[in-house]
This record gives structure tokens, sequence and C-alpha cells, in this order.
């Protein structure tokens, strides 16, 4: 007997439909561990209770494409109301896992579930191209890229089969992008670029409760073709496009991300598997919510994708309440806020759950419950989007800004003014100064028609920002900041846009302006604050400006400068923090105090810097002279 047909005779079991791998409670608070059908069998009584976020969200997300499949969809609103009034019945759910055991083994030979059993060949004949099963863990590597970056994987052990479908089912929903550890020549062209699911980076948006609480309210009617057929294994498709599209609700939530394999020990245990990039979703014409598997997202305002960086952490819940209010329709948000609205009861707790990604990095993951009592109340709406548009004039000096003020009720019932009111009581006055952005410069208004040369240079240092043309140029004036250079072609460009009594301080301005850019690119290239009011917003936590130290040091070595040499080593440090922390100073104001250094200039950045005092209008400063 052969070696595979040795493996093949003793193959172990491993379907979700007997496997326990769901962790659940009973009403009374005693912890289960069920497989897939008994989860549905006791759907009334047991609540998913994972601690893993990601995990929740895929499981549900399971649950629903077997729903989906078992026919128990609604139909019509008027189903999907009596569903919710009366409860599911997820009896159908759970005879069709029992009939369909098969589809849903994790070690079928031909049809693994969510796997694709061809890649048993390369498993056979390149052992090599197999990995650690740790590498299916989204979670392994924060803050780091995931699929290249394989630090984590020499702590990697073997791991029992249900742990091995919890990872399948969150790689299947998160799958990251970035390049994936695998050869075009192993598992085919295209497989090395792995492209980023749906849902990473963004926000879904669940209810809770019991399972068929979940499930009677997460199951809504589909128009259209309906839900049409899960695909449960990877299968190559008629189609010679690289990029698809999922042909209905239960295609998209079963969709095969990654072409994954796990390799089964003797004892059941998973080592190693097979990974690589799978079906790519390309681009859809519809409107997000409207696309199969994405009913479930949260958007902005306009109707795109609110990423999970809009919230700051587990406190946050105004940009998830504001979205809420504003779901388009045919979303889950949507169709679960008018359903409630129509039989007059309360929507239910939800759950929401994201990855903060930023250059193909997982920062952290985001999970916020909201409960149906905030959810329902009316004056939600005008709370919630009063405090983004606070947000959006730039007084969100702390993480999570107005959110503790939609869980009072004095805030809820007030005014617009009031509420304004309450949102500024305890700011420090020149909040609103310290935050304003702007995408372009603001003509000063003694300006005349012939703009002076300050102003010039002003505008054109946004055009070089916004120019790929120019790329040498700014890496030569983000050079010069760290290291002036009189032979640098960067000079004269920059030098013949000014008066020669302006040149140094000109340069000094557009070199620290680089740096700015090259620290931080999503930081607004304008700003209307001077650099040492500015200053004020750096630090961390409640400890800002004159109350962080660093802050402080950086500063007072900036106003014992005598000459622009000695100012621009301190000056580009503090440039640097200012751009991490999307704050842009304003250039002109900069250049021109730059151009008049002296006692006189150190005097009032000393004040800026120090003092509580709103700032004076454009309008009341001083002309420079």
């Amino acid at each position: 007997m052969t070696a595979s047909a040795a493996t093949a005779a003793f193959r172990p079991s491993a379907s979700l439909a007997e496997l326990p791998f769901i962790e659940v409670a009973y009403p009374c608070g005693k912890p289960a561990l069920l497989s897939l059908a008994q989860v549905l069998e006791q759907g009334e009584r047991v609540r998913l209770v994972t601690t893993d976020p990601l995990l929740w969200a895929a499981t549900v997300r399971l649950l629903l494409a077997v729903t989906y499949a078992a026919g128990s969809a609604p139909s019509t609103e008027q189903e999907y109301q009596d569903q919710v009034l009366h409860g599911l019945d997820l009896e159908p759910a759970a005879r069709w896992v029992r009939t369909h055991a098969c589809d849903l083994d994790l070690f079928e030979p031909r049809k693994p579930f969510f796997q694709d059993g061809s890649l048993r060949a390369v498993a056979e004949g390149r052992p090599d191209a197999t990995v650690p099963v740790l590498y299916l863990d989204v979670t392994a590597a924060i803050r780091r890229p995931l699929l290249s970056d394989h630090r984590h994987l020499h702590a990697s052990v073997p791991v029992s089969a249900a742990r091995a479908a919890c990872l399948l089912l969150v790689q299947q929903m998160w799958s990251m992008s970035g390049r994936i550890s695998a050869g075009d020549a192993v598992y085919g062209e295209g497989s090395i670029h792995g492209s980023r699911s749906p849902a990473a980076g963004g926000l879904v948006i669940q209810p809770d409760g019991t399972v068929a609480q979940v499930l009677g309210w997460r199951l809504i009617p589909l128009h259209g073709s309906g839900p049409g057929a899960a695909r449960w294994t990877y299968t190559s498709r008629p189609t010679l496009r690289r990029e698809q599209a999922p042909d209905g609700e239960s295609d998209a939530l079963t969709w095969h991300h990654r072409r994954i394999l796990l390799l089964a020990q003797g004892d059941g245990a998973v080592g190693r598997v097979l990974f690589a990039q799978g079906r790519r979703i390309g681009k859809q014409a519809a409107a997000l919510t409207d696309r199969p598997g994405c009913r479930d997202l949260l958007t902005t305002e306009s109707g795109a994708l609110l990423p999970a960086r809009a919230v700051t952490g587990e406190e946050d819940t105004a940009p998830l309440l504001h979205s809420w209010w504003t779901a388009p329709e045919g979303s889950w948000a949507h169709t679960a806020r008018r359903t409630a609205e129509a039989l007059g009861c309360q929507p239910p707790d939800v759950r929401v759950t994201g990855l903060t990604v930023h250059h193909k990095k997982i920062d952290n993951v985001r999970h916020v419950f909201l409960p149906g009592s905030l959810l329902g109340d009316a004056r939600g709406k005008g709370a919630a989007a009063h405090v983004m548009n606070t947000r959006a004039q730039g007084v969100d000096t702390q993480p999570g800004f107005g959110s503790t003020h939609l869980h009072q009720e004095t805030f809820m019932g007030s005014s617009d003014t009031e509420r304004t009111a309450a949102l500024l009581d305890g700011l420090d006055p020149d909040a609103l100064d310290l935050f304003v952005t702007a995408d372009t410069p603001r003509r000063r208004p003694d300006t005349s028609e012939t703009d002076d040369a300050v102003d010039v240079l002003h505008r054109k240092l946004g055009t070089w920002a916004g120019s790929h043309r120019v790329r040498a140029l700014m890496a030569d004036l983000a050079a010069w900041a760290a290291e002036p250079d009189p032979t640098s072609q960067a000079y004269s460009t920059v030098t013949r846009l000014v008066p020669e009594e302006l040149h140094e301080a000109a340069m000094l301005t557009a070199s620290l302006f680089a740096a700015h850019r090259r620290a931080s690119s999503r930081a607004p290239v304008y700003g209307n604050a001077p650099i040492a009011r500015l200053v004020r917003a750096l630090g961390t936590g409640h400890h800002r400006g004159p109350g962080h130290r660093a802050t402080r040091a950086s500063m007072t070595l900036v106003l014992a400068a005598q000459s622009l040499e000695e100012l621009r080593p301190p000056l580009l440090h503090l440039i640097r923090d200012a751009a991490s922390s999307s704050l842009t100073p304003d250039w002109a104001c900069l250049l021109r105090d730059l151009a008049r250094w002296g006692p006189a200039v150190r005097q009032n950045w000393q004040a800026q810097f120090s003092t509580r005092s709103p700032l004076p209008s454009r309008d009341e400063q001083p002309a420079d002279r």
C-alpha cells in the first residue's frame, strides 16, 4: 500500500456538522463547545461567546450562509417582519447541516470545506511549498506585514481541527492584501499577490443575542434572483477573467479569497498548510451595500465604505451611530432600522467589528458594542450628526471625541446650540485654531492683486506636493532640512521665486515643508495655525504642548536659537511630530516669521505656545514688515 493510499485509508474526519468548534454560553452562563448542527438545534438558548471578535463575525456569516442554503430566508418584507416578531425556525437549517455533513468536512479528499482540494497534488509533489499553520492567523503579526513577515512562524505548533476551522473562517472573511510567500510556478500565475477581502479595513455590523435572534434579524429578504448557490469548496470557474463577481449572496458569503489546504496529521491535528491567492472580486457598478456579501458593511453618509480607522476605540460610538442613521437602502442596517420603526419595537443590540489597516499591516482590531436602546432613540440621528460635524471642524482633540455625550440624556435632548456648548466645554480655547486645515492656502486680507513673493512660494509648495514630476526636488528639499547643501539644485529652484532677503528663510521653509510631506503624506498640505500655536497640540493623552515634557524641551531649544541655522534641527523635529499627528502649520506665516527671526518673533512664539488665550483672527493680525 502506498503512503498516499494509507493516508486515505486512515483519513481523519472533521465535519463541522459534528465537530465541536463554536464557543457558546447557555442562559445560566454555562459555557460549551458545540458543533454547527448543535448550535442551530439549540439556537433559541445559546449565544456565541468567543472572545475573538473576528471569529465571532466570521461565525455569524457561516451561520447565515447555511441558513440561506437551507432555504430559510424570507422573500418579502412582511415575512421578514414576521420573522423578527415571532422568531426564526432553525430546524430546516440544522437538518440541512446534518444532510450535507460531507460538504462541511475539513479533510474531505476532493471537496474539503472552504479549501482547494486540487492542492493535494502540490502537497505530494512539492512538500517544500507548505507553510506553518500559524500563517493562517491574521492577527499573529499586528503592525507587521502579515503575509511577508514570518518571524512569528517560528513559534507555530500544530493545532486541533477545531482551531484550524476557526483560522480558516477568519482567513476567508478578513484576508489582507500583500505579497504571499508562494510561487507562481507552483500555484499558477497571480498566486503570490494577495488581494483584500471586502471586510478587511472596513467595519461589519451584526445583531447580537441568541443564535436564533441573531439570524432572525440578520436574515433579510434579497430582491432579484435570491441568495443563489453557496460554494463550500474551491472550484474552477468557466471564465478567462482573473477578477470575477459573486453571482449571489450565498456565493459571496462563501467566497474563497484564498486557496488553502489543511494538511492533517495522523491524530487529526494540523501543522502545515498550503496557501495562495484565491479568487479576486472585480469592480462592481452597484452601490457598496447592494453588492452580494457587503450588506453588513457600514458606510459613510455618501455611501462609501466607512474605514475601521474612523473608530478610535471601543468607546467611540459616534461614527457608528451616524452610519446607522445614514445607512443606504439595501444595507442590513437600513433594513433593520426601518423594520424596527414599522413594528414599533427596539432594534437589536449590535456588534461592530473591523480591522484597521495601514500599508498592508493590521494596526489593531476594532470591536464596539451598541445597545438597541441607543439605536432606537430617534434623537440619536441629530446628536450623532452634530458630533460628527463638530469633528469635521477639527475639534477632535481626544480620541473618541463626543461619543460619551451620546449616552447622556441631557445631551440627547438638547438643541444644537446647547450640544455645541457641551462638546466644547473644558476644551482648550484654541482647539479650533490648532486643528483647522485647508486644501488651498488662504489669501491674506492685505494682499494686493499682485501676490507678494511669500504667497507665490506658498502656493508653489502645494503644487510640488501634488506633482509626481518633481519627486527629485522634494527629495532634495527634505535632504536639505537634515543637512543644508548650497550646491543643491533645489536651492536655485526655490530662491528664484523670492527676493534675495528671503532666500535663507524661503529655503528653510521649503525644506521643512518637504520633510513634513515625507513624514506623513496623509497630513493636510496646508494649515491655518502658526507653528508655535500648533505645537500646543503635540504630545500624548492629556499631556500636550507645555504639559508634555518632550514637546516643551524641543520648544525650549527653538526659542533659544539665535539664528536660522541653530533653529533648523529642533524646528525640524517639531515639524515631523506635527506631521505624525496629521497637523499642518501655516507655511506662509512660518516663512514670514523666519524672515524676521529675532527677539520679537521669539517672544511672540513663546506667548503663542505658553498661553491659553484664543488666537486673534487673521484679519486682526498685524501686517508683516
